[in-house]
C-alpha cells in the first residue's frame, strides 16, 4: 500500500511541472510541444463514439460480418482524425506582440504571431480570448507565420496584463477538439477615461492652471479652419464680415499657442480622483490638439512644458500609473 501511495505522488510530482507550465504566464516565444496540446472526443465526436458501438451491438448481435468491417473501418478513421487534430496545434510557435496604450473603455488591438516552423499546413485554428465574443479563426502555411490582432476590452487605468488565451482546433473531422493554453507574460497600458463632456480648458490665472505666451507670437494671416485647431483661434469678426459658413482661424508668427501648466493641486477639491485624472487627460489631449506647449505637476510627478507626441504619451503614462 505503502509503495502505491510513493507512485501516486512520483506521478503527481511528474504532472505538476506540465500543468505549470501550460498555464503561464509564459515569458518569450511559446513552442506547444506534445506536453501541451490536450484532445478530448468533441460533441460530434461523442455521437460518433455511440454510433459506432450501436453498430458494434448489431453486428454481434445478428453475425454481420459486413457490420463488422464497416464497424472497424469507422474505427480506424476517429483514431487517423485523432491523430491529425493533435498535430494540426503540436509543433507550432506562439509570439506575443505589443498594443499600443488606449483609454480605460476602449479596446486594445493586440498583435500575436503564430508561426508553423515545420510540418504540414495548419487549418482552422481558433484562438480564443476571454470577453471577445467569437473566437478569431486562422490557417498557418508551412514555414511562414501568421499575425492575429485580438481587440481586448479595458476597464480600469493602469497597467493591465493579458488573460490566459486558448487555440483550439477540430480539423480535420470534428470528431476530437485539441487544445493548448497559452498565457503571454505582456502588458498593456490603459490610460485614464477622457472625461467627456469636456471641461474647457481654463485661461490664464483660472484654478489648476498657470498659463504664458498667449499673444506673444505676431499676426500672421487668416486661414480655413484646419482638425486639431484650437476653437479659441476662431475669427469670430473674419467670420461674420465674410457670411460665409466656413470656419476661419487666426494663424500667428513663431507656431506656439501658449504655456500650460496643468497642476494637480489646484483643481476641485470636490473632483474624486479618477474625475481629476479623467480631466486631466482630456485637457492634455487638447492641449496636444491645439498645439499649445503644456506640463503637468502630480504628487511625486513633475513633467516640464513641452509638445510632441513623446510628451503627450509621457503625460498621460504619468497618470495611467499615478499611484493617489
Amino acid at each position: 500500500m505503502q509503495a502505491q501511495v510513493m507512485g501516486w505522488v512520483e506521478r503527481i510530482g511528474r504532472i505538476a511541472p506540465s500543468v505549470r507550465l501550460a498555464l503561464g504566464p509564459h515569458g518569450g516565444d511559446l513552442r506547444l510541444d506534445r506536453r501541451r496540446v490536450y484532445i478530448l472526443p468533441s460533441r460530434a465526436g461523442l455521437l460518433f463514439g455511440v454510433a459506432l458501438l450501436t453498430m458494434l451491438l448489431t453486428a454481434v448481435n445478428y453475425a454481420l460480418a459486413l457490420g463488422y468491417g464497416l464497424t472497424f473501418m469507422l474505427v480506424g478513421v476517429g483514431l487517423v482524425s485523432m491523430l491529425h487534430t493533435w498535430r494540426n496545434l503540436v509543433g507550432l510557435t506562439l509570439r506575443a506582440g505589443r498594443a499600443e496604450p488606449v483609454h480605460a473603455g476602449e479596446l486594445a488591438e493586440l498583435s500575436l504571431i503564430v508561426q508553423n516552423p515545420r510540418g504540414p499546413e495548419r487549418f482552422a485554428i481558433e484562438l480564443t480570448v476571454p470577453g471577445t465574443a467569437q473566437p478569431t479563426r486562422i490557417d498557418v502555411s508551412p514555414a511562414t507565420e501568421q499575425l492575429v490582432t485580438v481587440a481586448l476590452p479595458t476597464e480600469r487605468r493602469g497597467w493591465q496584463t493579458l488573460p490566459r488565451m486558448r487555440l483550439s482546433s477540430t480539423f480535420p473531422l470534428g470528431l476530437w477538439r485539441a487544445w493548448a493554453w497559452w498565457h503571454p507574460q505582456a502588458r498593456i497600458l490603459v490610460l485614464p477615461r477622457l472625461e467627456t463632456p469636456a471641461a474647457p480648458m481654463p485661461e490664464s490665472g483660472a484654478a489648476g492652471t498657470e498659463r504664458a505666451g498667449v499673444g506673444e507670437e505676431d499676426f500672421a494671416a487668416i486661414r480655413p479652419f484646419r482638425e486639431g485647431d484650437s476653437p479659441r483661434r476662431l475669427a469670430w469678426k473674419a467670420m461674420a464680415r465674410s457670411g460665409g459658413d466656413t470656419l476661419l482661424v487666426r494663424e500667428f508668427e513663431g507656431g506656439s499657442g501658449g504655456q500650460l501648466l496643468l497642476d494637480w493641486q489646484m483643481l476641485p477639491p470636490g473632483l474624486d480622483a479618477e474625475l481629476r485624472l479623467s480631466r486631466l487627460a482630456r485637457w492634455i489631449v487638447d492641449a496636444e490638439a491645439a498645439g499649445l506647449s503644456y506640463g503637468l505637476r502630480l504628487p511625486g510627478v513633475d513633467l516640464a512644458l513641452d509638445a510632441g507626441p513623446v510628451h503627450c504619451s509621457a503625460c498621460l503614462e504619468a497618470l495611467a500609473v499615478a499611484q493617489l
